[in-house]
């Protein structure tokens, strides 16, 4: 199944981050940031909330009390951080409740540095007889990719993490029996050997042997019990503190789901908070600012259910006994999921996130214009107004070139009659609008060329143009098995759409085949500003 283009985007489905280093260049980000401040080793103690704002009380890294404030208090402070515990919980009864399944267990989880066994230092091991050098046991034993599986004995999640160069591994396994009496480091190297364990034939033959990994060149960087849970908020928001990631919701760990979540719940939210601070109409009306939060609620909520589906599915597969019958389901699975591939649909749990958020009620769109597909993500050349090169980039990338809220896609060939004067009409069209500025423009437009013309994208544009890069231009770029780019227009009803209103997020609010359909889609978001 992951070898077609079920999501439809191009990076691959699956980035194994370090967290620690992830969150070094994060941290770097932030504090380079001319919009950020960012304030270490600080204790959050109080929150007083106002008809314009939040007051957060907190001590810093010296411990001397301070304050700040702010229009929005948002909470990503995890499953016990005080922003839901001491804020929410006891003010508007916010909590975390069983979401769509009911899931409890313990999983031992241990972080591991491993180290290449070489003839030097390890001339015993068997491995060298039979031909294999250093790299070659590293890849035996700690294959690439990330795992659901369940060996003989325990549910399993593991796979290697971060830079290849730096060989971490995660190792998680349920333990249901769990309890603090327990030794997890003991458990854990029990569960560990007969992995790392293979029986190796002879370069030259004779009788297998049974090799495993040297212990020496495992370094278990930690070891522990978690306790796991399927957990989602009762409510996202309360007047102007909200939650976010791990605050709103947790996952067991046998689907992937948790930090892919929380950053959509972050890319959901920030655009709206954007439209919020931005549009001055809006900073006193509390109606619209509930309105477009419970619209990102309803949204995430659906979101959010649709991962829970895809860790349930998974943890189906990877907590089943090995049978018969899973064999059957494993390849009825793959039969159904290459043929709604080649119809362009998405299957069940792993499909649901290219569709967006079309069956939410409630969402930040115009269903009646063709609103909540999710579009898809392709590598395109761009060039940018007044620029003489061409640059390779993700279709992502290219749309948010833009200094204003939403983009407006306009589908068109760079070379097409009546360009000019359907250029005037359309900046004309944006200026009468009605909408502010800071949310949609002329400034706004990102145009993409669908053609396959191999002609140059030519200079002089008023705003970024793009177009499909070709494979042989994206070597060395990475690139997901199945990777299709035709996907891109196929979200769009391929030559349907000519004008389409997109979200930081990637959402489309409404699209257009024409200037008339346009104009009802700017003014139905106009009455959603309004």
């Amino acid at each position: 199944m992951l070898d077609s283009d079920t999501l439809g985007h191009a990076l691959p489905n699956t980035i194994l981050q370090s967290q620690p280093r992830l969150e070094y260049f994060l941290r770097q980000m932030v504090a380079s940031s001319e919009y950020c401040t960012l304030q270490s080793s600080c204790e959050v103690i109080g929150r007083d909330e106002h008809e314009n704002g939040v007051t957060v009380h907190y001590l810093d890294s010296t411990k001397t009390p301070s304050q700040l404030h702010a229009a929005w208090l948002v909470g990503a402070d995890g499953k016990r951080g005080i922003v839901r515990k001491h804020f929410l919980e006891p003010s508007a009864g916010v909590r975390q409740e069983t979401g769509i399944f009911e899931y409890e267990g313990t999983w031992i989880a241990a972080n591991l540095k491993i180290t290449l066994p070489t003839p030097q230092r390890h001339p015993d091991l068997a491995l060298w007889a039979a031909g294999f050098d250093p790299e070659s046991v590293y890849d035996l034993f700690w294959p690439a990719n990330w795992h659901f599986c369940r060996p003989p004995g325990k549910p399993m999640a593991c796979g290697r993490f971060g830079p290849h160069s730096d060989r971490l591994w995660r190792h998680e396994f349920a333990v249901p029996e769990w309890n603090d009496s327990m030794d997890a480091s003991a458990i854990f190297w029990e569960n560990l050997i007969p992995l790392i364990t293979r029986k190796i034939r002879p370069l030259h033959g004779g009788c297998p042997v049974e090799v495993t990994f040297p212990h020496d060149c495992i370094e278990v960087l930690r070891c522990r019990p978690f306790r796991f849970s399927h957990r989602v908020v009762n409510k996202w928001f309360a007047e102007r503190t909200i939650l976010i990631g791990d605050a709103a919701h947790v996952f067991p760990p046998f689907g992937g789901q948790g930090v892919a979540c929380g950053v959509q719940d972050a890319v959901g939210l920030a655009w709206r908070l954007a439209i919020l601070t931005k549009i001055g109409s809006l900073a006193h009306s509390r109606a619209r600012q509930q309105g477009l939060l419970q619209s990102w609620a309803s949204e995430r909520r659906l979101s959010t259910d649709n991962s829970a589906r895809l860790t349930r599915q998974n943890g189906e597969l990877c907590n089943k006994e090995d049978s018969w019958s899973l064999s059957v389901q494993l390849a009825c699975l793959n039969i159904v999921q290459v043929f709604l591939g080649a119809l362009g649909l998405g299957f069940g749990p792993f499909g649901a996130d290219s569709q967006g958020y079309r069956g939410c009620v409630g969402g930040e769109f115009s269903m009646e214009h063709g609103g909540g597909i999710k579009l898809g993500q392709v590598y395109v050349q761009t060039r940018l107004p007044d620029s003489p090169t061409l640059k390779i980039e993700l279709s992502d990338q290219a749309m948010r070139r833009v200094p204003t809220i939403l983009t407006l896609l306009v589908v068109a060939p760079t070379q097409c009659s009546g360009t000019k004067q359907e250029l005037a009409s359309l900046l004309r069209m944006l200026s009468q609008s009605g909408i502010d500025p800071a949310v949609l423009s002329e400034m706004s437009i990102v145009q993409f060329d669908p053609s396959d013309s191999s002609d140059h994208l030519s200079g002089g544009s008023l705003w970024p143009v793009c177009r499909i890069a070709p494979a042989d231009l994206l070597i060395g770029y990475p690139i997901r098995s199945g990777y299709s780019s035709s996907q891109f227009m196929r979200r769009l009803g391929d030559s349907r759409a000519r004008y389409v209103i997109v979200r930081p997020d990637n959402i489309v609010v409404a699209m257009s085949g024409d200037l008339g359909g346009l104009k009802s889609s700017l003014d139905a978001l106009k009455r959603s500003l309004s």
